[in-house]
């Protein structure tokens, strides 16, 4: 029986089929998973590139709506009064007169005892090493306002391999708005530059950008930005304080020259104002001349600053009296004050192309010649010669504005702008009499990028 057992176990297990089964992996279509590589690559840099670009276009947007920038102020100098017009001599005039009044409670033995001691003292070199430290301490000041402007081109040397080519001069820190720095330099040195960098008094340099240009003056004004300079150096920076050159007689004040007055970047020199009553011949404009007995290089640039450290003249060597070439010349604060806040905040300046001066009271009496704007001499294709106007013409009135001296024309055309159109009423010599005349002109600009 267990042998029966046995021999039916053997007859099922050779009976029983075994199956197996071997799993193999798919085979990988190469070319096809490159292609999806590829795609999944490609949809990768494009989404980064959308993303990037919608980025850069919208950043900005975000940045204003939730960061929004404040507003520029805008540049103005205050109106000059009667203080800033005072000579030292009126000051000292001034302080005589307080020092006699209270000389007055003073005993006469002690006023004889403070006039001999005044006169009895000697100015010995200490004394003047002392004043001229002084004046060194103003110029230093100074400085802080005092930049180097740097014109950058590229030319080709005689191999026609690229180099860098600049020249420089020197710019006056003018106004600070807030969101910038704008600063007034000669335009003659910047006219070809590709870039303009600016050097500030720790000598740190930074790329500013031309905001206008005067074709009348030739002076330009630039801006750099705040936020391209560190805190270090707007510590280390100032706008300059505009002084006078308008008082009763400037002539005769002691005057610094700081900047390049000798050509060379950081020179300084001291002198006096030798004569302001000489008006620079520019067409609509009443610019003063300011002269020094300060000898100077012909390319000479910066300003002179009184003893209270203000600007009472920019250095212009262009406008040089042939028979004072040596000397330092500078184009009176005074009456750029409205073409530097003009130039700071983007104004235009309109040009009519007159040359003139006032007509004397003595000359309207004497010879009955009417009061007004005499005009010397029109530009040539400039809007007063298209309109008709002529040497010899007196302008009477700028649309309804009634016009008694050449002062208030030129300040009616700085209220204008370019492309106005106005009406001009002038008083014509005939045989006879004076004949008048309505003329009407398109005024230019004299301003540009």
């Amino acid at each position: 029986m267990p042998f029966n057992q046995d021999e039916n176990k053997k007859d099922k297990l050779a009976n029983t089929t075994f199956i197996s089964e071997k799993i193999k992996q798919r085979p990988i279509n190469r070319k096809k998973l490159l292609r999806r590589t590829i795609i999944t690559i490609s949809l990768a840099v494009i989404f980064g590139i959308v993303a990037c670009f919608t980025f850069l276009l919208l950043q900005p947007v975000f940045s204003d709506k939730l960061y929004p920038e404040k507003e520029p102020d805008v540049i103005s100098f205050p109106e000059e009064s009667a203080s800033d017009e005072l000579t030292p001599e009126e000051m000292v005039a001034v302080e005589n007169e307080i020092a006699a009044s209270e000389a007055q409670s003073l005993e006469a033995n002690q006023k004889d005892q403070i006039d001999q001691a005044i006169a009895s003292y000697t100015f010995n070199s200490t004394d003047y090493g002392k004043m001229m430290a002084s004046l060194k301490v103003l110029a230093t000041d100074a400085n802080r306002s005092i930049v180097k402007v740097t014109a950058i081109s590229s030319d080709s040397n005689w191999f026609n391999s690229s180099y860098q080519s600049s020249g420089s001069t020197s710019g006056l820190i003018v106004a600070d708005n807030g969101n910038n720095y704008y600063i007034l330099a000669p335009y003659e040195k910047l006219k070809d530059a590709e870039s303009i960098g600016i050097t500030f008094c720790n000598s740190i340099t930074v790329e500013a950008q031309l905001k206008l240009v005067d074709t009348i003056t030739n002076l330009c004004v630039l801006s750099v930005k705040k936020a391209a300079l560190s805190l270090d150096t707007r510590n280390s920076i100032i706008a300059a304080t505009l002084g006078s050159s308008n008082t009763s007689s400037i002539t005769g004040l002691p005057v610094i020259a700081v900047g390049s007055p000798i050509g060379i970047q950081g020179s300084i020199s001291y002198g006096i104002i030798t004569s302001e009553k000489t008006t620079i011949d520019l067409p609509d404009s009443t610019y003063k001349l300011l002269t020094s007995d300060i000898q100077g290089s012909s390319e000479g640039s910066g300003v002179l600053i009184n003893l209270y450290g203000q600007v009472v003249g920019i250095i212009d060597m262009t406008k040089v009296p042939s028979d004072l070439s040596g000397n330092i010349c500078a184009i009176g604060i005074t009456e750029l004050k409205t073409l530097i806040e003009n130039l700071s905040n983007g104004k235009n300046r309109a040009y009519l192309g007159i040359h003139g001066t006032t007509v004397p009271e003595e000359i309207q009496t004497k010879q009955n010649v009417p009061a007004g704007a005499y005009i010397t001499l029109t530009e040539t294709g400039s809007p007063a010669m298209k309109a008709g106007i002529q040497s010899g013409d007196i302008i009477t009135f700028i649309d309804d504005t009634e016009i008694t001296s050449y002062e208030l024309l030129i300040n009616k055309l700085a209220s204008l702008s370019p492309d106005d159109v106005i009406s001009i009423t002038v008083m014509r010599q005939a045989p006879t009499d004076y004949v008048e005349m309505k003329l009407e002109a398109t005024l230019s600009g004299a301003t540009h990028d």
